[in-house]
């Protein structure tokens, strides 16, 4: 296997909508509240380009001769104020998936790299991820690679 990382295409679209779609049906298997239709996962593809677009960043595919088997967006963000001058910019990994037919392969990890490429090119000094609590698999894999805890987001439902 040859992967290749480039840039998204507007001939992805489907492909990508496909690999989203998979993260959130994954994912409500764990959490419970991701939706499960292919229209939430077009909205969050939407939502990802129009923050590249906005704020900066890239949606890079990993591919394997012609076929598209993961997606990455980072995106640029300022922080809140209460963080030091020289963390003034963080980058994002908004969405990391791997077809789940390719997982295990170090296909992942070719994404976080262009992340963190992505991320010393702009100049920025941290670069965040996030997994959803019950995801160990990610969080091990992110781990590996580097990532620590920075931050508990805590919810409540208020039925």
């Amino acid at each position: 296997m040859s992967i290749v990382i480039r840039p998204y295409a507007a001939g992805d679209r489907a492909v990508v909508i496909g690999l989203v779609h998979q993260l959130n049906l994954y994912e409500d298997g764990i959490s419970a509240d991701r939706a499960r239709d292919l229209k939430a996962a077009e909205a969050c593809l939407d939502f990802d380009l129009a923050r590249v677009a906005r704020d900066g960043g890239a949606v890079v595919v990993a591919v394997d001769g012609r076929e598209v088997i993961g997606v990455m967006c980072f995106v640029l963000e300022r922080p809140p104020p209460y963080l030091r001058a020289e963390f003034a910019q963080v980058g994002w990994v908004s969405e990391l998936v791997v077809d789940e037919r390719h997982r295990g392969q170090g296909i992942g990890t070719a994404l976080l790299e262009e992340a963190e490429r992505l991320a010393r090119r702009h100049g920025v000094r941290r670069l965040m991820i996030g997994a959803i609590v019950g995801n160990h698999i990610a969080r091990k894999a992110y781990e590996r690679f580097g990532f620590r805890p920075a931050a508990i987001e805590m919810a409540k439902d208020l039925g």
